[in-house]
């Protein structure tokens, strides 16, 4: 049996085909990414602007292509924190109807709870889960025997927008802070931890942060798959980033181009995070929501 997994984020799209190996595992037949930003705005003005819609319906035209080309049984389709956001959803639902697919808007614990499910087999009992999206990052960790999901609105796009004045120059200390200042407080505000944990990160920014460290030409999951990342390293990489110019950024190896407008955000909700929980060191993943929507259906 085939499935084919697609998630529709706040930043980018991106498509996971797997092939049922046995009861409990499968095999990756294709994985693409594709940066389409459709969370431009969202932000400000709580609706989809027709050009991002319009990005993201050419590249699901595509992956419908090679969906069929590997002809997959099952398909899922979800989108994540933009789509919770906004008004006029219904724009990008009707056109994916036409490619006769179906869309699925999933709430922020679904999603977290879609990590876990992805993640689950590389985890240890005390761990906590961050997935640092565009619009959102969600937070999934145990506690006596049960599992806790909390996502919380704060993501790359999402504070690029709010506070780097032009992502075309170089980041000001006061623009780091501001982030800084903003992620501290809803943390404050909405995550209770009463425990140390080891911390697993999924999602974009984390896995190209894992790809900078490595300065990957082209990224490679085998490479990526538990590395370890320490807070000191990530200072470096901040320290190293902030200073360049957007055209500079975008020749970082292992940085996407198309990413390197938000990846200082990024960066600095993970520092933040990290710093809250008092944690000097994460493990990268890229077993995320995909994997976990690939396990519903093959295995369910």
């Amino acid at each position: 049996m085939r499935a084919a997994a697609v998630d529709i984020g706040t930043n980018s799209c991106r498509l996971l085909i797997a092939e049922k190996k046995t009861d409990e595992s499968f095999n990756i037949l294709s994985r693409k990414l594709e940066i389409t930003r459709l969370g431009e705005g969202v932000d400000q003005n709580k609706i989809l602007k027709k050009r991002a819609v319009n990005r993201v319906f050419k590249v699901l035209k595509k992956y419908k292509a090679i969906i069929d080309e590997f002809q997959v049984d099952r398909v899922r389709i979800v989108g994540t924190s933009a789509l919770r956001d906004v008004e006029n959803s219904y724009l990008l639902t009707e056109k994916i109807k036409d490619l006769g697919l179906k869309l699925e808007i999933i709430s922020g614990e679904k999603e977290a709870k879609l990590n876990y499910l992805g993640a689950v087999s590389n985890l240890e009992d005390n761990f906590l889960l961050v997935d640092i999206g565009g619009g959102s990052t969600e937070f999934i960790w145990s506690n006596s025997s049960e599992i806790n999901f909390k996502s919380l609105d704060v993501g790359c796009v999402r504070m690029t927008e709010k506070f780097i004045a032009d992502p075309n120059e170089k980041i000001s200390l006061a623009e780091i802070n501001e982030i800084q200042s903003y992620v501290d407080n809803s943390l404050s505000k909405e995550l209770e931890l009463d425990k140390k944990f080891k911390v697993k990160g999924v999602g974009g920014t984390i896995t190209t942060l894992a790809a900078v460290k490595l300065a990957l030409e082209v990224y490679d999951s085998s490479k990526i798959e538990d590395l370890k990342l320490k807070y000191s390293e990530l200072e470096k990489i901040r320290d190293r980033l902030k200073d360049l110019k957007l055209k500079e950024r975008k020749k970082v190896k292992g940085l996407q181009p198309k990413r390197a407008d938000i990846i200082v955000s990024g960066l600095i909700i993970l520092m933040t995070i990290m710093k809250y929980i008092n944690s000097q060191e994460l493990y990268v993943s890229d077993h995320d929501l995909l994997y976990g929507l690939l396990k519903e259906e093959l295995f369910n």
